[in-house]
């Protein structure tokens, strides 16, 4: 049971990092390299100002939007997108859909910092070598960004394998993810060793697993780097 339960939270927790980095990464391209100087400021508080909101009220915001006598709804029902009976909260859409909304800014802003120190000499000396913007981006850009990404996929994946919130208001009690069985040991079995036990796999787990890929992108690296050198040895004896 407790297999599956971790299965579903880390397929959760992996699909909100990779939603999050698929939106999160063209805007913080845009704000930092496209937007003038002087609107940065505006939009840099557009972003960080849900974040002042407590995140209990973020899940109601979006519970209110989407129930089923709310304004959305009806307009989808006016439409014909949807029928009367069906409800557009309690399914596994607007579990992602809450949560991709309360972790995005986690994923922008370490995006948008990095980017925004990148040395743009860089970008200058990639166009003089006759680089297009697709290869400036593959060999220039995106490898400087990394280290945004990293910080940005940390911040949205543990948290998210744990979240209880989110799931149990947007999702209703079908949706079983570490966070709700750390809870139901806590507040309804009242067993606190198990529950402590629980927390401590929670939060270690996700951080191995992280840490993992992270051993394994540089080993790949290294040997991507051990590679070129013996190619680049083998062309300078012949």
């Amino acid at each position: 049971m407790y297999i599956k339960i971790i299965f579903g939270s880390l397929f959760l927790a992996l699909l909100n990092t990779a939603i999050c980095f698929l939106i999160a990464y063209p805007v913080a391209y845009y704000l930092a390299l496209k937007v003038r100087r002087r609107y940065k400021t505006l939009l840099l508080f557009s972003l960080i100002l849900p974040s002042w909101i407590s995140l209990i009220v973020q899940v109601y915001a979006w519970f209110f939007l989407l129930e089923k006598n709310s304004l959305i709804s009806r307009f989808l029902q006016i439409i014909g997108v949807i029928s009367p009976t069906y409800h557009l909260l309690n399914n596994y859409f607007t579990i992602v859909l809450g949560m991709v909304s309360c972790y995005l800014p986690f994923m922008i802003l370490p995006i948008y910092a990095v980017l925004e120190k990148m040395d743009k000499t860089y970008l200058e000396a990639s166009a003089d070598l006759g680089a297009d913007r697709i290869q400036t981006f593959k060999r220039i850009i995106f490898p400087l960004s990394l280290p945004g990404v990293y910080a940005g996929g940390l911040l949205v994946f543990i948290p998210s394998f744990g979240e209880y919130a989110i799931p149990t208001l947007l999702g209703g009690s079908k949706y079983v993810f570490w966070g709700s069985v750390i809870v139901d040991k806590f507040l309804r079995s009242r067993d606190w060793r198990i529950g402590a036990a629980l927390v401590i796999i929670g939060v270690m787990f996700p951080v191995m697993l992280m840490m993992m890929s992270f051993f394994v992108s540089k080993l790949i690296k290294l040997l991507r780097e051990r590679s070129v050198k013996k190619q680049s040895s083998s062309s300078g004896v012949w």
